[in-house]
């Protein structure tokens, strides 16, 4: 027991000196920013310019607020900045905060009073319990839902963005999602650690 509890505890350190040491951990510190995921946004919204017509975009699990924080910095001409997550999110100027889960039946009424949306993103991930093929469907399901939510509530030309882990097949849902966009793409920006199997889902103009 002595011998697995010194173990938990180097593998502790390594993983908090390799935080602290990490320079978007810095970068974001020195930039305001909540965590280092605001840059995995800023390289997404640079290539594919997915914020030049937005207006309205929803961030579905944007607790602690990185990605609205982005939003607010990068989208000049956003008139709306929604963000839902069932965990707390400290206030940001500008946003909206829901406290809710995307999917409930409270949420559903809340939205259709919003209107449809530019843009949808998403950078939701599940409880990771390091069994690949648990951890992998759970995020499936969580990009599935999200997507569904973005069919149903993105204007005519408006994009989602999403995302997964690469350590499945996802080919139903590429299917389903090249079937409803011009433009369907993957993207693993820099700022993603080199060692996680994150991956960006990036669906241009919806048709």
């Amino acid at each position: 027991m002595k011998i697995k509890n010194k173990s938990f505890k180097d593998k502790s350190k390594k993983w908090l000196k390799r935080h602290v040491d990490d320079e978007f951990v810095q970068k974001s510190i020195s930039d305001n920013y909540r965590s280092r995921a605001a840059y995995k946004l800023v390289e997404i919204i640079d290539k594919y310019k997915i914020l030049d017509e937005a207006k309205n975009v929803i961030d579905l699990g944007s607790a602690p607020g990185s990605w609205c924080q982005v939003l607010k910095n990068h989208g000049k001409s956003l008139n709306s900045i929604i963000a839902v997550d069932i965990l707390e999110m400290e206030e940001i100027k500008g946003v909206t905060f829901y406290k809710s889960d995307f999917l409930s039946p409270e949420f559903e009424k809340i939205s259709k009073t919003i209107g449809e949306f530019d843009l949808v993103l998403s950078d939701i991930s599940p409880n990771l319990s390091g069994n690949k093929v648990s951890d992998f469907l759970l995020s499936k399901d969580l990009v599935e839902n999200a997507l569904s939510y973005s069919l149903q509530n993105l204007n005519t030309n408006g994009h989602f963005v999403a995302k997964y882990f690469r350590t499945g097949d996802i080919s139903d849902v590429l299917t389903i999602c090249k079937r409803n966009f011009h433009k369907v793409t993957s993207f693993k920006p820099k700022s993603s650690r080199k060692n996680s199997s994150e991956i960006y889902l990036v669906c241009l103009r919806k048709k």
